[in-house]
């Protein structure tokens, strides 16, 4: 499922290059679990980022589902974290504008599926949120803006679930 090899993440910055990640080697089979641990700063963040394709690694591979992620481009590469990565950030990122329902149904929009309103419905009925979903993310508290983000990453249905601080 996932497969990183040599991975190496420098970024230049005021004070020079500056070594995010050196040297990692990971192998994740399907349906197994992994937590990382690590002191603020250790690069957990940026890690996750590079899995998703957020962040392109400096050197080394980085296989997901059978691809490497290094040989797509821009689009490819948001085609396929649409269709294959679910993905939790610290800071939940809801939309403020829009309802709970609305930011759960946005992956699948842009996924093209038919009835994502009736999905998303059914995946905030299965976090408990069925009396919250019109409710705007200022409007719900901490708990329930996290339990909207883990229903918008698990309602495509993706390989891979990556939660940052979940």
């Amino acid at each position: 499922m996932i497969k990183i090899e040599n991975l190496h993440l420098s970024l230049v910055g005021g004070a020079g290059e500056v070594n995010i990640l050196r040297g990692i080697d990971l192998q994740v089979a399907r349906g197994e679990t992994l937590s990382i641990v690590g002191s603020s700063g250790a690069g957990k963040t940026t890690l996750l980022m590079v899995l998703s394709g957020l962040e392109r690694a400096s050197s080394g591979s980085v296989t997901v589902a059978g691809v490497d992620l290094g040989t797509l481009n821009e689009d490819q590469l948001a085609r396929f974290r649409r269709q294959n990565i679910g993905i939790v950030f610290q800071s939940f990122h809801l939309v403020p504008t829009m309802t709970a329902l609305e930011n759960v149904a946005l992956p699948l929009e842009f996924s093209g599926v038919d009835n994502p309103l009736q999905q998303a419905e059914e995946a905030l009925v299965a976090t408990g949120l069925k009396e919250r979903m019109q409710h705007y993310p200022g409007e719900l508290s901490g708990g329930e803006q996290q339990r909207v983000a883990l229903a918008r990453a698990f309602v495509v249905k993706p390989a891979l679930i990556l939660a940052d601080e979940p």
